[in-house]
């Protein structure tokens, strides 16, 4: 065939499958209640015309920015802009990460959705919605399992990998995000890591049985000053660790699996990119492996998930021709050791709040508007299977501070 007419043909396809004309548009929620605090997802379903003339069933995701969430909203959204940020990874990292696998041939598919059009005079990102090429969330209330656990891991190692190759290349500068905000700000150490573990403390003694009084009392016994020290030296990594630009926020809600016939995930999807940071790369990993993995899972695996985890950085950095030194697999396991304070602390105080089928676990203006004081359900902390759950994590936390 000769490229004049293979040309008109590409043309004819391509102009067959575009939308030609909206008929109808409907928009709705895309969440339930208390799956998302700082924006507004909707779902947007149109009946089309596409240039061929056919009638078909398009549908996006709009995101806006000014929801109204209420003051924590606004305060975490001045703080850290995160609306601004998330259209500043769409239109720019994430288009370079998608031109790097075009170079590289990586053909194992993207790790975001696509970015549509993003609207300044109604701060709305159009997104692709996932939901129509067969991806779900995991349901936040049941941690995800093994198969899932070495998937999501096996895609963080390909996304820090791509950033640091990016930033190699001078497209991501390593000043260019604030610390994280769990890690540093006192605000949020205060209020959401210090204010939920006192409300769990409460919780124990009111349902736990004499057995954890012990527990409690070790617990209530440590000072704000001393956790947020404890954090924030958690996260202080030297000059020569390897880091990268992580995603800041991946856990269940913010990720969006693809399963076989028999329920396996065979792809993912990060969303939601509002915090991300530069440290690190185990920061991610700690995260991740703490707030959305079944703890039973976790003990029992740790050692073989970062051993994967270590493997896809590692084997995607080479892919990806990145030049620098890689981190060995000491790095990583030192970089994760480190870390298991604040990963233990963030797990203990914050999971049973993600478990629970409520929708009023937390409200947010009240613990803002009383430094974490008020605004926890304490319900949540008396659930059946909490204890199960959380218990030997809360022992370790324990023994941590017993060393110290």
């Amino acid at each position: 065939m000769e490229k004049e007419i293979f040309e008109v043909v590409l043309r004819k396809s391509a102009q067959d499958s575009k939308i030609k004309r909206i008929i109808e548009m409907k928009s709705e929620s895309a969440l339930p209640k208390g799956e998302n605090f700082t924006s507004t997802i909707l779902k947007i379903t149109l009946k089309v015309v596409l240039g061929n003339g056919r009638i078909a069933i398009k549908s996006f995701i709009a995101k806006k920015g000014d929801a109204g969430f209420g003051e924590a909203a606004e305060h975490m959204g001045n703080d850290y802009a995160l609306f601004a940020t998330e259209v500043s990874v769409y239109t720019n990292i994430l288009r370079e990460m998608g031109y790097l696998m075009e170079e590289f041939g990586d053909t194992e598919g993207p790790l975001w959705c696509e970015f549509i059009h993003y609207s300044r005079a109604d701060s709305t990102i159009i997104l692709e919605d996932l939901k129509a090429s067969g991806f779900n969330t995991v349901k936040r209330t049941e941690p995800q399992d093994l198969n899932h656990a070495r998937l999501a891991l096996r895609s963080f190692g390909r996304y820090h990998a791509m950033a640091k190759v990016l930033e190699e290349r001078g497209l991501i500068s390593k000043d260019g995000y604030k610390p994280y905000l769990f890690l540093y700000d006192e605000v949020y150490i205060r209020n959401f890591l210090y204010g939920s573990l006192q409300a769990l403390i409460k919780g124990m003694r009111k349902a736990w049985g004499e057995e954890w009084t012990e527990y409690a009392d070790k617990l209530s016994r440590v000072s704000f000053e001393d956790l947020s020290k404890r954090i924030k030296d958690s996260g202080n990594f030297d000059d020569n660790t390897f880091k990268c630009l992580n995603h800041g926020d991946g856990w269940n809600n913010n990720m969006m699996f693809k399963h076989d016939w028999e329920g396996k995930p065979i792809e993912m999807r990060f969303v939601d990119f509002q915090v991300p940071h530069y440290n690190s790369p185990c920061m991610d990993v700690t995260y991740y492996l703490y707030s959305s993995i079944n703890p039973t899972v976790r003990h029992q695996n740790l050692k073989s998930l970062i051993e994967l985890y270590h493997e896809s950085l590692t084997s995607s950095l080479e892919r990806f021709g990145y030049k620098g030194s890689k981190p060995t697999l000491e790095d990583i396991n030192n970089g994760m050791e480190r870390l298991v304070f604040f990963g233990t602390w963030f797990f203990t105080s914050t999971f049973a709040c993600v478990l629970t089928e409520r929708t009023d676990a937390m409200d947010l203006d009240l613990i803002f508007k009383t430094n974490g004081e008020e605004g926890y359900n304490l319900s949540v902390y008396c659930e059946d299977g909490v204890i199960e759950m959380i218990g030997e994590d809360l022992k370790a936390l324990v023994k941590l501070f017993d060393e110290s």
